[in-house]
């Protein structure tokens, strides 16, 4: 909808093009488990993310666009404050993510002087993810399980820089956190309400590459 919408407004204008790409990353969360982040945690529990968008760039400020990735993260309790709780969980998530994507700096089809801009994207979406939590001993009586699979509407922003590297070549390189809209993103959750906490994050370091139609 947002490519017939888009193609259809800006059929006429001369700056806006098509982009396609794909990338890598990686994947880190917060919850329950994963309560720090000091860099030994985050580098020590990085999983990869890996991701296809497309998106269709109306002029040199502004793209709509849909993202599509699929990833896992894991947290263990010994790397963050309850070391000797015992507890641990892996969560593989996929996501489709349209986003708004804005550039600080005039980029695209008639600027191939400009070898880089600072952009911004934001966006919401829906979220599948599916944790397996384990326990080295037991579970705390607080904690309500919670495995398998569950959906949900995720919201982001993310912040980087995109490189020029050919007439119609892009790099991106950007850093993005995901509010998952949920509390058990780790497989637990407190059994009473009051002691529910906010919603569990989830995001990481990006790397695509993509080609531009003019």
């Amino acid at each position: 909808l947002i490519f017939v919408i888009s193609s259809s407004l800006l059929a006429q204008s001369r700056l806006a093009y098509t982009e396609f790409g794909f990338g890598v990353g990686t994947l880190n969360h917060s919850g329950e488990i994963a309560t720090t982040t000091s860099t030994s945690a985050l580098i020590e529990e990085a999983r990869p993310n890996f991701m296809a968008f497309a998106k269709r760039n109306f002029n040199d400020w502004f793209a709509m666009g849909v993202i599509g990735s699929y990833g896992w993260t894991v947290a263990e309790d010994v790397n963050h404050d309850h070391q000797n709780r015992g507890l641990s969980v892996s969560t593989t998530m996929f996501q489709l993510n349209p986003f708004l994507e804005i550039n600080f700096l005039k980029f695209g089809k008639y600027h191939l002087d400009r070898k880089f801009t600072i952009y911004t994207r934001v966006g919401a979406g829906f979220l599948a993810y599916d944790p397996t939590p384990e326990a080295a001993n037991v579970y705390p009586d607080e904690f309500e399980i919670r495995p398998d699979a569950y959906k949900s509407l995720n919201t982001f922003i993310e912040l980087g820089m995109r490189f020029r590297i050919g007439y119609s070549s892009i790099l991106t390189v950007g850093v993005d956190i995901h509010n998952s809209g949920v509390d058990d993103l780790d497989g637990i959750i407190h059994k009473q309400a009051g002691l529910q906490g906010k919603n569990d994050t989830y995001g990481g370091l990006n790397v695509s590459f993509s080609k531009a139609l003019f």
